[in-house]
């Protein structure tokens, strides 16, 4: 990402406060608003970004667009309308007319569900009870939680060729996914075929991200890392992490896939490799990105929010609070990333890699 000057910076943080929190008035004056066309239809938002070369507009739907604004067909002027998140009900027309007839809208308390008709209650169920877990584990560490500006949407296609469909039509680039939570469209979207509890996982992991993104746990406009974000859509993929006690006990919360990763690879709890693990995704995010370490990255990240939720809740919280807070569209670099860490725990990358190990060794 690109590095902003001081000023620019400040005038970022003014329009972010603006949109994302619900209960705090901007000390500058209402953000201002810009029209453009995008996608086939003319739309508004909130401008985020305006370098040479690059605007970034936050969608009164909660879609992040990035265009450059110089190109004419994209149509971009100023209105003098105040930012405000679009209404539920025009939402959820659009929805119906973005998908059509062959879909449902369901709303409820936080979602609007696009579904094939007829598919009834089980995924609206599944996305509410997803996200009350959430924000309720989060809330009780100390986690600052917001109530969420726009409804999240939840898109549940009939099948996976469907899926594929629904992804290369927005422009996402996955494959071998049973779902995903789109950051630019603010969606998580998965299918109604296959296997039902590998889909139900997915949801959930995918799910957590839409929550975190939605009520302030993660910004969009950071630089999450990697380990943190993933670690957490690995917490909430077990069935025991969304029950109505958020988890009954910890065993129920454990992760059962990520654990007998750990255990099958890493050999007891002074193996060094999971240590030098744990120091490089505490480093950058690297390991996700490499197809022969991403297991680990996944299963390892998992052991460090794991360990850090149930035994330093405290710290935990105060890492979340943190990294949803940096300076927006900034580079998190690796020195800035290891210093944080080392801060909020009180100990070095290697003693916080030891007390992980000893702890899920143990579980």
């Amino acid at each position: 990402m690109t590095n902003l000057n001081l000023t620019r910076v400040c005038l970022l943080c003014a329009c972010i406060l603006a949109c994302n929190s619900a209960n705090t008035a901007p000390a500058v004056g209402p953000p201002g608003m810009v029209e453009f066309f995008a996608s086939g239809k003319t739309r508004q938002g909130l401008k985020l970004l305006d370098v040479t070369g690059e605007m970034i507009v936050l969608g009164r739907d909660g879609w992040m667009h990035s265009f450059n604004p110089a190109d004419k067909k994209y149509q971009v002027r100023t209105i003098e309308d105040e930012y405000s998140p679009i209404e539920v009900s025009q939402m959820r027309t659009e929805l119906g007319g973005e998908f059509g007839n062959q879909f449902e809208i369901k709303s409820t308390k936080n979602f609007l569900l696009v579904q094939p008709k007829g598919r009834g209650n089980k995924w609206s169920n599944l996305f509410e009870q997803s996200h009350r877990a959430f924000t309720s584990y989060m809330t009780r560490r100390g986690v600052n939680v917001r109530q969420g500006n726009f409804p999240m949407v939840a898109v549940v296609m009939p099948d996976e060729a469907a899926m594929y469909r629904e992804f290369k039509r927005i422009g996402i680039q996955m494959n071998r996914v049973a779902g995903v939570y789109a950051g630019q469209s603010n969606r998580v979207i998965t299918h109604d075929g296959g296997r039902q509890d590998f889909i139900a996982a997915t949801v959930r992991h995918e799910a957590a991200h839409q929550s975190a993104f939605n009520s302030g746990v993660h910004s969009r406009l950071t630089d999450t890392p990697k380990w943190i974000s993933e670690g957490i859509g690995q917490m909430f993929e077990t069935a025991g992490m969304t029950n109505a006690a958020t988890g009954a006990s910890r065993e129920e919360r454990i992760n059962r896939d990520s654990l007998t990763f750990i255990k099958r690879t890493y050999k007891g709890r002074s193996d060094t490799d999971f240590s030098a693990d744990v120091m490089e995704l505490l480093s950058g995010d690297t390991m996700f990105d490499n197809p022969r370490t991403v297991s680990k990255a996944y299963a390892v990240a998992w052991a460090m929010m794991f360990y850090l939720g149930e035994r330093e809740p405290k710290h935990f919280a105060q890492l979340l609070n943190k990294t949803a807070t940096r300076p927006p569209f900034r580079n998190y670099p690796r020195k800035d990333r290891i210093n944080d860490v080392e801060r909020i725990l009180g100990c070095d990358t290697f003693e916080f890699s030891k007390r992980v190990s000893w702890y899920v060794h143990g579980l």
